[in-house]
């Protein structure tokens, strides 16, 4: 006779254990169990899924390439603030030394890190392309290599934790919206670093010999990379920290010695300049998530583009960090934690708005929101409308970067041509944009807002007259001013009053005369190139 079958209840039909309550033991099979950790797989997707159209690697790997590339097209030169390391990488790469100017040892240069790769690409590039665009065509090269990997990495970690859904969210909106590529056109450092913050996350937690060399050269990478390498560090292991402060300390013991700082100057002269001026002015840097409109569509265009998806991108922001809260040790939840602190920072101290400096914040809002949209979402139907919007705000949003370069080239760039052919190496000028003229230009440069002019940040933080008082002491051969600055006392940029009052600006400048109005069209911002006449 076969034995009697088990008979099972359900907790709610009256069992024993319901009789008893809750205090009756429950055995090892029925106590619930803990969801088993993710497993970490590849770094890297693996092949098979990069070939398959409907994993979320082909089609955003593609739309990556080819909106990096359109970038690269309309948007012919770099950033103006790029040209300002490049000018030091160009001074290293030929023998000069780590200097803006010639024996002035000035750290003005955010990146340590991307500075001497720079300084690479222009010491193996300088005979095969031109110099104004070897600097330029090097770094968008290794940035679209960063993008691609912080696409593949971030993504595939996604979908292991997240589901599929979440890793399609994320990759399409990093390798389509507009920003991204445009930031990536820049020159800049930014998406190396975002490169090195998701790398170092994802390492981290594989327990990766290559944790501690990434999260050092991030520590290097920008001040807000040593913040999100501290961060990050939190959740690696001993040895990894050690080896990544050793990086660090290494890298910032040169500048010690070389400078006699380890804080960019650039650094101290935007917060002297542009002042701290706390959370609300700050909001700038996440109104843009906020279904609430504090008073305006948009403090920045950027913010005013990004804002038109708040009502879906901030719900999930907020789902998805609870989510992320829930699993706070997986390496997508480290990640965030490095770029919100980074973005916090921002946000409290109110940093003066740089468009490239967007890309953390956007990227941890676009994870968080990656991570909430499937849980909120049911249906295809929303989310054809974000892929739609996605891909029609290319019609628009690109010209603000192409009218941002243009205005750039119609000023900087002709009076850098004009510069080149009239003055001499090593005259003297006096400038605020020192970009793209101090590039081309072997001057020697005064920068009015200080980034390599310490002496001048410090005189404009003593009061109005600055620039009469600094040209009356070095008295330059050469002189950019904006017509608005010529016809007022008030400055382009930062605080302090050039002149003290128009009789001293007008006594001032008649000692120059106007060579050239470059981008005349531009009203007040037009570009005026005086030249010393006594």
């Amino acid at each position: 006779m076969p034995p009697p079958k088990p008979v099972t209840r359900h907790p709610a039909s009256g069992g024993s254990a319901a009789r008893h309550g809750a205090h009756a033991p429950a055995s090892a099979a029925e106590r619930p169990r803990q969801p088993a950790p993710a497993p970490r797989g590849p770094l890297l997707p693996p092949r098979a899924s990069l070939l398959d159209p409907r994993a979320p690697y082909l089609v955003p790997l593609i739309m990556l390439i080819i909106s990096r590339a359109l970038f690269a097209i309309i948007l012919p030169l770099a950033s103006e603030d790029a040209y300002i390391t490049y000018r030091y990488a160009w001074n290293l790469a030929n023998g000069n030394g780590l200097v803006y100017n010639p024996h002035e040892r000035v750290l003005g240069f955010s990146s340590p890190l991307w500075t001497l790769w720079s300084a690479l690409g222009i010491k193996l590039m300088h005979d095969a392309i031109a110099p104004l665009f070897a600097p330029v065509l090097w770094a968008r090269g290794w940035t679209l290599v960063a993008d691609v990997a912080t696409l593949l990495v971030v993504t595939a970690t996604l979908e292991r934790r997240h589901g599929r859904p979440a890793a399609w969210c994320f990759a399409f909106f990093f390798a389509g919206w507009n920003y991204f590529a445009a930031v990536a056109s820049s020159g800049m450092e930014m998406n190396a670093t975002l490169a090195l913050i998701a790398l170092g996350a994802v390492l981290a937690e594989r327990g990766s010999r290559l944790t501690g060399p990434v999260l050092g050269a991030l520590a290097l990478a920008r001040p807000e990379g040593l913040v999100a390498a501290v961060v990050l560090a939190i959740g690696a292991s001993m040895r990894d920290r050690i080896v990544a402060a050793l990086v660090a300390l290494a890298g910032l013991a040169g500048l010690w010695i070389y400078f006699g700082t380890i804080v960019p100057q650039s650094v101290v002269a935007k917060a002297q300049m542009y002042g701290t001026p706390g959370p609300w002015a700050g909001r700038l840097w996440w109104e843009w998530l906020s279904p609430f409109p504090l008073g305006t569509w948009g403090l920045t265009s950027e913010g005013q583009i990004v804002s038109r998806l708040a009502v879906l991108l901030g719900p999930a922001a907020v789902v998805g960090g609870m989510a992320l809260w829930r699993e706070r040790g997986s390496p997508i939840a480290r990640l965030v934690a490095a770029l919100l602190a980074v973005w916090l920072g921002y946000a409290l101290v109110g940093v003066s708005y740089f468009f490239w400096y967007l890309i953390i914040p956007l990227a941890a809002a676009s994870l968080l929101a990656a991570i909430g949209l499937p849980r909120i979402l049911k249906g295809p139907a929303v989310y054809a409308g974000a892929v739609l919007f996605v891909l029609g705000a290319w019609l628009i949003a690109p010209a603000l970067y192409i009218d941002r370069a243009r205005a750039e080239a119609r000023g900087f760039y002709d009076t850098a041509s004009d510069l080149a052919r009239w003055a001499r190496a090593g005259e003297h000028i006096m400038l605020e944009p020192i970009g793209l003229i101090g590039y081309m230009c072997p001057l020697v440069v005064t920068d009015e807002t200080g980034l390599v002019s310490p002496r001048v940040a410090k005189r404009r933080l003593e009061g109005p007259g600055w620039l009469a008082d600094l040209l009356a002491a070095e008295r330059p051969e050469w002189l950019v001013m904006r017509r608005g600055e010529m016809t007022d006392t008030l400055a382009f940029a930062g605080v302090g009053r050039p002149f003290r009052s128009p009789a001293e600006r007008d006594s001032t400048l008649a000692r120059y005369r106007v060579a050239a109005w470059e981008n005349p069209n531009a009203g007040d911002l037009a570009l005026g190139l005086l030249h010393r006449a006594r």
